[in-house]
């Protein structure tokens, strides 16, 4: 995993690059497919800067929209009634002694 933003964006174009080489497609199909110039293309290789919107369309012309989910996860709101139920569930039941006599 990329411990940098910089190292995240390096390998996040490597992978669009090496998706577009196994699809057999050129650069300029890719943004025909994705309705981008190829300037912009350029900069998402050489400068690393792309708009958001721009990276999506890249990705989703080479069906590589699963890889964008990761990015739309989010932890589930819980109200306090879940996170009180969810204690409860969690808590061990007591051991029962017997009386001594």
């Amino acid at each position: 995993m990329s411990s940098t933003p910089s190292e995240f964006i390096e390998t996040l174009v490597e992978t669009i690059e090496k998706t577009r080489k196994k699809k057999g497609l050129r650069q300029t199909d890719v943004c025909r497919k994705a309705d981008i110039s190829r300037s912009a293309y350029q900069s998402l290789l050489y400068e690393k800067k792309i708009s958001l919107l721009r990276l999506v369309k890249i990705m989703y012309a080479l069906g590589m929209e699963t890889n964008l989910k990761g990015l739309v996860h989010y932890e589930k709101i819980r109200t306090l009634d879940d996170i009180r139920d969810a204690a409860k569930e969690k808590e061990m039941p007591q051991r029962i002694r017997r009386p001594h006599g």
